[in-house]
């Protein structure tokens, strides 16, 4: 009985929301939907306010009329590519040394990556993958595209190796291949 009473009130509040959606006649949404040529429109102008105490108790014009205001939206990307720009500027501020150690990095990262990608391929699906073939372009295709993706979060740490292996290289191949002056 409970139970009852429970299913009746939750479909009385269904039908509660239900009706209170207008639906419209496609005909009538049609012919609202329908505006003036462009060349017939004049332009609207709204006047912007910005909120202030002195506009509320009526003491003139607002401080922030007419200011753009940043939202905050998209500050931790433009920080993280700030942070990966001032590693690489670290990197060439460490000269060839710097610029030699961060290449080799690279092609090691990359070196290994790539087999190992194409491995995984191979274990997960069991066959290699045929280039010629449309469906496994995609699968491989949607494998490089989630590999790129994660492979963007060890950029400081193969910025950092390559750091901290330029002095080594400055020591060990710079220095012994720069000609110098007598």
């Amino acid at each position: 009985m409970r139970s009852t009473r429970l299913s009746v009130a939750v479909l009385m509040l269904l039908i509660e929301s239900v009706s209170s959606l207008r639906v419209t006649p496609m005909a009538m949404q049609q012919q609202r939907t329908r505006v003036a040529p462009l060349s017939m429109r004049t332009p609207v102008e709204e006047e912007k306010k910005g909120f202030s105490l002195a506009n509320l108790f009526g003491g003139g014009k607002s401080a922030t009329e007419g200011k753009v205001v940043p939202t905050g939206k998209g500050e931790k990307g433009e920080e993280e590519l700030d942070e990966n720009k001032k590693l690489l500027q670290k990197v060439k501020d460490a000269g060839v040394a710097g610029i030699i150690s961060y290449v080799f990095w690279e092609w090691a990262f990359w070196g290994i990556s790539i087999p190992v990608c194409i491995f995984g391929y191979y274990e997960v699906t069991g066959h290699w993958p045929d280039l010629s073939n449309a469906e496994d372009q995609a699968k491989l295709g949607a494998e490089a595209f989630a590999f790129v993706n994660v492979a963007r979060f060890a950029i400081p740490l193969r910025i950092g190796l390559a750091l901290s292996t330029t002095p080594w290289v400055q020591n060990n191949i710079v220095d012994k291949f720069q000609k110098k002056d007598a």
